[in-house]
């Protein structure tokens, strides 16, 4: 068995398949949970929820989020209703596998709930609530400084049982920390973005091939992790396996984003994070932004 599971070979890297299948579902399905928290369909909320949907039909060929896109653009009686509802079964269905789930899952699902109670750059005192009874529920999510930093500012700002303007934005402040700004802000999906963190790197044309040093994490949409390095040594870069100070940039994977934040995960994303806070000069760069770089 030993043999069967080295580096690059067909069982680990069903394993790996596998593993990033499921975050991606608990990613998912959080999102969907998020967009139901406030008991109801907002307008603002539906190109939002049509932009991930596209994300993830277009990264992984999901059905649900197919026939949901249909749904989207289907002219029904009580539109914001059936909306609700054909999600509300979504989830239903899509909760079964996560009967018994792990820390990672919860964490996954955790971040996709995030996203979707924000993705109309708005929040109700409901979805609020139900954060917090999330975070209550699953204690080992008080593991990550900024989850406990989130829940302590959504107490405090419910505590009054009214929700001001500025309480709304400082709760917002902390999502977007986690999974990044909202659909409504930029007209992107979450999935795939990166949370606002020191030293990512969103402008492609400032990436420098030549002479600089990658370390690439993650399973890619674009290829196989030994074609995206080939892409980059033809361009003049040099390739490493692991983080060090001759390191420029830590390409990561948009099946890999939620571990930009999370602690339980991402060893690599870890490594380069504590090598920039004690001044080293590497970046992080998502998927997305690197495609652009190579000119794809």
């Amino acid at each position: 068995m030993m043999a069967e599971l080295k580096y690059g070979g067909s069982a680990l890297g069903r394993i790996h398949a596998k593993s990033n299948g499921r975050k991606v579902e608990a990613y998912w399905l959080g999102f969907l949970e998020g967009v139901l928290a406030s008991e109801s369909i907002e307008s603002l909320e539906v190109a939002s929820i049509r932009a991930e949907a596209e994300q993830f039909l277009q990264l992984f060929g999901d059905t649900d989020a197919a026939d949901l896109i249909q749904d989207l653009d289907t002219a029904y009686g009580d539109y914001h209703r059936e909306i609700f509802e054909i999600i509300s079964g979504i989830v239903d269905y899509r909760l079964r596998p996560f009967s018994e789930s792990s820390s990672n899952d919860c964490c996954n699902r955790f971040f996709g709930f995030c996203a979707g109670i924000a993705c109309d750059n708005r929040l109700k005192i409901k979805e609020v609530e139900k954060l917090i009874d999330r975070i209550d529920r699953n204690p080992q999510l008080l593991e990550d400084a900024r989850i406990a930093a989130l829940k302590g500012v959504a107490v405090k700002a419910i505590s009054d049982g009214h929700l001001s303007m500025e309480e709304e934005e400082d709760i917002a402040e902390w999502i977007v920390r986690l999974v990044g700004d909202s659909c409504t802000d930029t007209g992107l999906p979450t999935y795939g973005n990166t949370p606002s963190i020191d030293g990512v790197l969103r402008d492609a044309s400032m990436l420098v091939f030549e002479n600089s040093g990658f370390v690439v994490r993650g399973a890619f949409s674009l290829g196989p992790r030994k074609i995206i390095e080939g892409w980059i040594v033809e361009r003049g870069g040099l390739v490493s396996k692991s983080i060090s100070r001759s390191t420029d940039y830590l390409i990561v994977a948009a099946i890999a984003s939620r571990d930009w934040l999370h602690s339980h995960q991402g060893t690599k994303i870890i490594e380069a994070r504590k090598l920039r806070e004690s001044g080293g000069r590497i970046h992080f760069v998502e998927e997305l932004t690197f495609r652009k770089a190579l000119g794809f």
